[in-house]
């Protein structure tokens, strides 16, 4: 058995990584973009193709700039602020 292939960093796909702050403006542009009933961190981070872990932290700190509320806390569940 031969060794895998591994691929040189040029040849990598590229990372879709976003910028500082483009997250919390994806995560408020779905949130608008809703029927208003709140949601999670997980159906949130479905909808964008991002890590839930990524999106619950921008809903924390999207929560402690006022920017969203947080209706429930088991499960965490979020609307945008009015």
């Amino acid at each position: 058995m031969g060794t895998p292939a591994v691929q040189s960093a040029d040849e990598q796909p590229p990372v879709d990584r976003l910028g500082r702050g483009q997250l919390a403006g994806l995560v408020l542009e779905a949130l608008r973009a809703g029927d208003g009933q709140p949601v999670t961190a997980g159906t949130v981070a479905k909808a964008l193709g991002r890590s839930a872990g990524a999106v619950s932290n921008c809903l924390q700190r999207l929560a402690a700039g006022q920017q969203v509320t947080l209706v429930s806390d088991a499960p965490r569940r979020y609307t945008v602020a009015r």
